[in-house]
């Protein structure tokens, strides 16, 4: 292609309708350059560029697909075509600034032959008086951890067991057992180490922006926000727990964040039902 050619289609190409056959070949030029990215991170020659200038269709599909490719370029690199990035300083200021969060987790783990330990938990955090984490197997509650730092307490009921146990704990340790069911405190911890940019996608209606960084040396953590509101939207975590002696692959998703919340103190106050017995530190 003449470059005078090529810059006579970009400069047209703002005023001109185009047709679903170029739309169509611009979307596979895109995607063959979306390919190479994701292979490479860095855009190569391939085949199919020889035979971008076989007529005028396929000349102005390929500037169609220079702008795509430009778009994934840019995501990639976490800016969006028009500049805009999420600030991830300011995401991190803002939930901190937010006293409580409630969301919710899903946690799949790998047993042997193929089996799956598989859960899901409402978790409420308040700032002045600590966590409550409601936990669910195939529907029904079988676990709620109470943890109180004001009191140096943790307490754990099973309500099928019709058991609790609990534990008197050193400020140190009730802060991080605090700090591990904290989403404020992974981005923290995330943002002052080396992390990868995610570029934007969609989720659950709602455009987001991602980022990928490294907690120890056995899990991948992902953030992603809503470019919107900066508000986190899902947090992904793979990689290992230690059960019963062994490490086990897992994965962990936690969504559906209520940011700032209005909650109930008394969600926080254990409650242990009349009957239930009390069983050793576990």
């Amino acid at each position: 292609m003449a470059k005078h050619d090529l810059h006579d289609i970009l400069k047209d190409l703002g005023s001109v309708d185009i047709p679903a056959e170029v739309r169509r070949l611009a979307e596979e030029m895109a995607g063959r350059a979306r390919q190479d990215l994701a292979r490479n991170r860095r855009p190569e020659p391939s085949m199919w560029r020889e035979h971008l200038m076989k007529n005028r269709i396929v000349q102005i599909a390929a500037a169609v697909a220079i702008f795509a490719a430009i778009g994934v370029v840019s995501y990639h690199l976490g800016v969006s075509p028009d500049g805009a990035s999420v600030a991830w300083g300011d995401v991190l200021a803002q939930i901190q600034n937010a006293p409580t969060v409630i969301y919710k987790m899903h946690l799949t783990m790998d047993y042997p032959q193929g089996q799956q330990w598989v859960d899901e938990s409402d978790i409420y955090v308040a700032q002045n008086h600590g966590c409550r984490i409601d936990s669910c197997k195939d529907g029904q509650l079988y676990m709620i951890k109470y943890l109180v730092p004001a009191r140096k307490a943790f307490i754990m009921v099973l309500p099928p067991l019709k058991r609790y146990t609990q534990g008197t704990l050193s400020d140190e340790e009730a802060a991080g057992m605090l700090a591990q069911q904290d989403p404020r405190q992974w981005l923290k911890e995330a943002l002052a180490k080396d992390y990868a940019p995610l570029g934007r996608s969609e989720l659950d209606g709602a455009e987001v922006e991602g980022i990928e960084s490294q907690r120890g040396d056995q899990e991948t953590i992902r953030f992603w926000v809503d470019v919107k509101t900066n508000w986190p939207i899902r947090i992904e975590v793979e990689g290992q727990i230690r059960n019963e002696g062994q490490l086990r692959r897992s994965h962990i998703v936690l969504d559906h964040f209520q940011w700032d919340a209005e909650i109930d103190p008394s969600l926080f106050e254990p409650n242990i039902p009349a009957g239930f017995t009390l069983s050793g530190p576990r």
